[in-house]
């Protein structure tokens, strides 16, 4: 890896913007990699994190096709701290594994920069000493339940889920930098764009 290619971290609360702004990312000069994408991955049919997920949990959690059923096991888990936390010390080290493992493959010519998404950034133990920069995208929680009711949950298990999760306000304060998302689209956008080309700009 050349050492003049940066590497950010984005993290952030659900539902505040944090894959939107990702997707931005290659017109800016990023190759992108989604924690998400790399759990997803993991819960496949034949995924590395099936069988223990399996072991802990029960077959009730897995499907027919041998991937892990994710509302099954988002039930389970977001109302039983105790279960979200056995869950998080199973995947967050594979999920950390692959991470390290794209950070050191080489990059494409005219990559200037690496950004992973990773919404559980401070939750699996990265620090910001990890990263040239940590960017937080967060949003008021109002605003968060409002969009979650949107993608089908209602109130209670949107608040559910923002209970499980560490606040925005604490996201905000670890963070190197901030976007506040409670805007627009096009108001995000152009908050994204400025902050990544100031840190393409620092200390080039």
């Amino acid at each position: 890896m050349s050492e003049n290619i940066k590497r950010f971290a984005i993290t952030g609360g659900i539902a505040c913007g944090k894959s939107t702004v990702a997707a931005w990312l290659p017109r800016w000069g990023g190759c992108v990699l989604d924690a998400d994408a790399v759990v997803h991955a993991l819960e496949a049919p034949g995924g590395a994190a099936v069988g223990s997920i399996r072991d802990a949990f029960g077959s009730g959690v897995v499907r027919a096709d041998g991937a892990v059923d994710r509302g099954a096991l988002g039930r389970r888990v977001f109302r039983d701290p105790a279960a979200l936390a056995l869950l998080n010390g199973l995947v967050h080290p594979l999920v950390r594994r692959r991470i390290e493992a794209w950070l050191a493959e080489p990059v494409a010519p005219g990559v200037r920069f690496r950004a992973v998404v990773i919404p559980l950034l401070f939750e699996a133990g990265w620090g910001t000493a990890d990263w040239d920069a940590v960017v937080a995208i967060v949003c008021d929680t109002a605003e968060q339940i409002r969009r979650l009711e949107g993608r089908g949950l209602s109130a209670a298990e949107a608040r559910q889920r923002l209970a499980a999760q560490m606040p925005c306000a604490e996201k905000a304060r670890r963070a190197d930098y901030v976007i506040w998302n409670n805007g627009t689209v096009e108001a995000l956008q152009e908050a994204a764009g400025r902050l990544f080309r100031a840190l393409l700009e620092k200390n080039t």
